[in-house]
């Protein structure tokens, strides 16, 4: 497998796609990182091999001056470590250059795939996942270009940054001004007197919202296919009506009162019976039966007995066989 991806025609197959899929933006960005990295290997090569014998051929012309005191000597001096100053720095600002562009580049690369999702979405909907997927390709492959190279950038330019430092102070250290010079003690370079590699990182950031809001407004929601139905509804039942508590005073032929088939009362006692009850069970009914041999006088006072206890009983009387 692995001598398959080395093959040369498959390389150039991957490269070709890769292009293909990231749009003019990738060719653009890989133009430039091919010139980062030109710059940065010519600059480890010669903080490697030539910047140690730049130093050394300073430090050799330092050495042929006898007077090491004087004003003009320690002009020399500075002259001397600013030659190397600047070789040293040569080359640096274009890679910081190039470090933000690569970024920006994918930022660019980013919004043209949004405008080419958007246009697929404006001729044929959101149906045509294919177009769309190409889109969101072309948004997210340069994105990830630029952030990889612009990483590997930040790790260069550090490095180099870290030996210009320490190749500029050694030659300060090598260049010994003795301390009766004219305008007093020399003050040697350290690194904290060289500027600090300063990348801006607001691109990244720029990139990672605007990828951020590209996937909120191109998600797409499949509305699912079924049939309409019309589902019972689940609505609670009903509660139940029970009938309200009935008190029921039937009236015998012999006189007396049986109150709910379970005891019998004298007609005359009914009063108390049907209050007690309505108190117990206000919504309760009375129901006055009279049996069909019951004397007239027993009914009526059975009834009036009711009424004083603040009841209007229903009245059934049964009919004579």
């Amino acid at each position: 497998m692995l001598l398959e991806l080395l093959n040369p025609a498959n390389v150039v197959a991957i490269i070709g796609n890769y292009l293909d899929a990231g749009g003019p933006v990738v060719v653009a960005l890989l133009c430039s990182t091919a010139l980062m990295w030109l710059l940065i290997s010519e600059r480890t090569l010669y903080f490697w091999f030539a910047g140690p014998r730049l130093r050394k051929k300073q430090n050799r012309r330092w050495q042929e001056i006898s007077d090491h005191r004087s004003w003009e000597s320690y002009a020399f001096r500075e002259r001397l470590i600013s030659e190397v100053r600047v070789e040293n720095e040569r080359f640096m600002n274009v890679i910081k250059a190039l470090i933000l562009i690569t970024p920006l580049l994918g930022l660019l690369g980013t919004v043209t795939g949004m405008i080419q999702v958007f246009q697929v979405i404006v001729e044929t909907g959101a149906s045509n996942a294919r177009l769309m997927a190409e889109g969101i390709s072309r948004a997210t492959i340069p994105t990830m270009t630029g952030l990889a190279v612009s990483l590997t950038g930040v790790f260069s330019i550090s490095y180099l940054e870290r030996r210009n430092d320490v190749l500029t102070t050694r030659m300060a250290e090598e260049l010994d001004v003795e301390a009766a010079m004219a305008y007093g003690a020399t003050r040697r370079m350290t690194g904290s007197d060289m500027d600090e590699a300063e990348v801006n990182i607001t691109p990244l950031l720029d990139i990672v919202f605007i990828l951020l809001i590209f996937f909120i407004v191109t998600a797409t929601f499949l509305d699912e296919i079924g049939i309409g139905l019309q589902t019972p509804q689940d609505d609670p039942p009903d509660e139940i009506t029970r009938p309200p508590p009935t008190l029921v005073l039937s009236v015998r032929s012999d006189g007396f009162v049986m109150v709910d088939d379970a005891r019998t009362i004298d007609p005359r006692s009914v009063t108390p019976v049907v209050e007690a009850f309505r108190a117990e069970n206000p919504e309760g009914v009375v129901l006055l039966n009279a049996a069909p041999d019951a004397r007239v006088e027993t009914t009526v006072l059975v009834l009036d007995q009711s009424r004083q206890a603040g009841v209007d009983p229903a009245v059934a009387i049964q009919e004579r066989q």
